[in-house]
């Protein structure tokens, strides 16, 4: 790791480091981040939830409004309401394409509801057809045809009911006969009563005017002839057999009241309009019945009568037009029965659909809240121990980049102390080829005390020398001389050392010249600033050593040692 570091400036480590606690920032921010994301996912989804339930209260509402606007059309029949449910069906169509994007399993409720209002509206769409088929009211449609066909039997019916005037024709023949077998008064003033009660009638009838003006004067005939006969009958008793103009014209008029008479023809009718009202009201499939065996009774009637076959044939095409749009819309109502309730089993799924949409909702929503805030706990403790980590660790980078950059500074600090006040015995750590501004103050305060020492050594050794060769040329004795001789020897041995020492430093810087000299050539020629520094305190520690050695020469050629020194030093 030490040497990793030396091959950085203390700019680079300081730059590291900041970077460092930069993706450590970085980090937590990131980390942050995320947290903050999941926190807004977790928050949209509740929202998805919540968008949920709202639309399946709008789904509800519009499908209530939907059934309201169906319930008008179905009670009022009219067609503003139908348009007004196929507008809201519209709108629940399109809230139910609003519900199927939230989620995946909205869009599963979504089509489910999507099929159910779509087979109500198509439902509802064949209902209001049917309705319109059967008419949307008493004038149109089914209705308005079998109405306007009954409505012209009613009245022909009304033009051949005259009934009451066969019987008001019947009493007076009676009253005229009983004149004559009792020759009573009292029978001639009926006669003259009921005369004037059927003119009455003839003329409010609704009988075609030439035959009202037919029976008028036959009835007018009658009471002119009827008073001479009625005059004979209570003075002579003479009545010629009941015979005269007024019984001619009383076969006359009941000829003409036969011609136009259908016996109970306008009550068969009326019988059939009540029972017609009566399905229409109730919808009960026992009236169609009954107004078809009344329609039966009707045409066995016409066909019975003694009226124009013209007249018969006309009254059975009104009647047959009239049964066959009657049943023509019974079975019409059938359909409608029958597809509102189809309808009404496609609206009545709807609404637990949406109930357990909004139920599904409620429980999700429940479940996930339980979910984030147990994962909002999670990630506050993880938060806590990535900051915390972050913290740390920047603390324990911090300590070991100063460190690393103090201890060096320290250690050379206490080098320099050694170097001032005393004499150093370690070196400042270094490392070869390290850019570390710290490792070059390092390197060249170890060369500085190494050359230091190399100073004083050679110094000192140079002062034993001197020292021993004036002992040898002042000694008088042998052994005076044997023992100068011993110390010059011993002194010429530890420059020896201290030369090849040298020799050994001269090498290093050598290598250290040939090492950059050969880096130079693989790189093509190009020069970087360590590597000129190197060459340069290279070349610099050579010229110093070579400065010790020339100085050394100078005084071995002026004062030569002794024969036998340099044959000892020589031998060394």
């Amino acid at each position: 790791m030490d040497k990793f570091f030396s091959k950085l400036r203390i700019g680079e480590k300081i730059g590291i480091g900041f970077a460092v606690v930069g993706l450590l920032f970085v980090g937590v921010v990131w980390q942050y981040h995320q947290t903050l994301q999941s926190v807004l996912g977790d928050y949209q989804q509740l929202q998805s939830f919540e968008l949920r339930k709202s639309l399946a209260l709008e789904i509800e509402i519009e499908l209530a409004a939907v059934r309201d606007a169906e319930k008008r059309f179905l009670i009022e029949h009219r067609q503003e309401d139908a348009e007004a449910t196929e507008q809201r069906l519209q709108t629940l169509l399109g809230k139910v394409s609003a519900l199927a994007a939230v989620d995946h399993d909205s869009q599963q409720t979504a089509d489910a509801l999507q099929g159910l209002v779509s087979s109500y509206q198509t439902n509802f769409a064949a209902v209001a057809k049917a309705w319109r088929v059967m008419g949307l009211n008493e004038d149109s449609g089914l209705q308005g045809a079998f109405r306007d066909k009954v409505h012209r039997l009613q009245a022909l019916s009304a033009g051949y009911n005259v009934d009451r005037l066969y019987t008001l024709l019947l009493q007076i023949r009676r009253s005229e006969k009983d004149l004559a077998l009792r020759q009573d008064p009292a029978y001639g003033e009926r006669v003259r009563q009921l005369l004037a009660e059927l003119r009455q009638l003839v003329e409010t009838s609704e009988l075609q005017s030439t035959v009202k003006q037919q029976l008028l004067v036959d009835l007018t005939t009658y009471a002119r002839t009827f008073e001479p006969y009625a005059e004979r009958a209570l003075k002579s008793g003479n009545i010629d057999g009941g015979k005269g103009p007024f019984r001619d014209a009383a076969h006359h008029i009941e000829a003409t009241l036969n011609a136009y008479r259908v016996a109970n023809l306008e009550a068969s009718v009326l019988q059939l309009r009540r029972r017609e009202k009566d399905f229409l009201l109730r919808g009960d499939e026992s009236y169609p019945p009954m107004v078809v065996d009344i329609a039966e009774k009707i045409r066995s009637q016409i066909a019975a009568s003694a009226i124009a076959a013209a007249d018969k044939a006309l009254l059975i095409d009104l009647l047959q037009a009239y049964e066959r749009d009657f049943l023509a819309l019974v079975a019409q109502s059938s359909s409608i029965t029958r597809l509102t309730r189809e309808m009404n089993a496609a609206a009545d799924r709807v609404a637990p659909l949406v109930k357990q949409n909004v139920d599904q909702a409620n429980q999700m929503m429940a479940s996930r809240v339980a979910e984030i805030n147990a994962s909002s706990q999670e990630s506050a403790h993880w938060s806590l121990i990535v900051m915390g980590g972050a913290i740390a660790l920047a603390i324990v980078l911090a300590l070991a980049i100063t460190a690393r950059i103090v201890r060096p500074v320290r250690q050379m600090a206490g080098l320099l102390d050694s170097l001032a006040y005393g004499r150093p015995s370690s070196r400042v750590p270094t490392y070869r080829g390290g850019r570390d501004e710290i490792n070059s103050m390092g390197e060249s305060l170890n060369a500085l005390v190494d050359h230091r020492t190399t100073f004083l050594l050679w110094w000192k050794e140079s002062m034993d020398e001197l020292s021993a060769r004036r002992e040898l040329l002042r000694a008088s004795s042998n052994e005076e001389k044997d023992e100068a001789l011993q110390d010059l020897r011993r002194a010429t041995i530890a420059k020896l050392q201290q030369l090849n020492a040298i020799r050994g430093r001269l090498l290093r810087h050598g290598e250290r010249v040939l090492e950059v000299s050969q880096r130079l050539q693989s790189a093509s020629g190009s020069v970087t600033a360590e590597d000129l520094k190197a060459l340069e305190h290279a070349a610099e520690g050579i010229a110093t050593l070579l400065d010790v050695l020339t100085r050394e020469e100078a005084p071995a050629n002026e004062s030569a040692p002794p024969a036998g020194a340099t044959l000892v030093a020589t031998s060394g």
